[in-house]
This record gives C-alpha cells, sequence and structure tokens, in this order.
C-alpha cells in the first residue's frame, strides 16, 4: 500500500485516516485502529505510508515514573494532508 499510487490515488484506508484525524485532530494509534476498524497491521502500514508522503505526523511523547517509562504516539494531519483532502473532496 502506498499513499499515493503512481496515479496519485490514495486507498480507501489512508482516505479514511485522513478524514478521522482532520475530524479528531489528533489521535494515537489505538484509536485511530478502533475507529476504522481494521486489521492493525495494515492500519500501521497506511499510517506509515501517510507519514513518508507527508500527509500526517506522529508525536511521542513519554513519561517517567522511577525506572518504568510510559510513552504513546499521537498522529496528526499536516497542511500536505488537507490539501490532499480538500483537492480528493473537488474530484
Amino acid at each position: 500500500m502506498v499513499a499515493a499510487d503512481a496515479a496519485g490515488k490514495v486507498s480507501l484506508m489512508e482516505r479514511s485516516i485522513l478524514r478521522l484525524l482532520h475530524l479528531h485532530e489528533s489521535l494515537g494509534f489505538e484509536q485511530i485502529v478502533a475507529h476504522v476498524h481494521g486489521p492493525p497491521d495494515a492500519v500501521r502500514s497506511a499510517l506509515t505510508d501517510l507519514r513518508d508522503s507527508g500527509f500526517v505526523s506522529v508525536l511521542s511523547v513519554g513519561e517517567t515514573e522511577g525506572h518504568m517509562r510510559a510513552a504513546a504516539s499521537y498522529w496528526t494531519l499536516t497542511d500536505r494532508g488537507r490539501q490532499e483532502l480538500v483537492g480528493r473532496r473537488s474530484d
């Protein structure tokens, strides 16, 4: 799965993720999986492709308590991702 294939098309799952992030600003991976109802591996692949294409970005945050570190990643739509959504609506 490539975020924008040779014909410039974004997959249905990738489009769903872009719309979801547009509505919610930022979401964690598990939240995205729950919303799109896709297999976690397919969602992870789509997010990676979208990130590599510049449509989404990921912010990793962590907190350390004692010897434990809790980490989370939040995915957000980039300006390029917003432009992709606007372009697809006008098609």
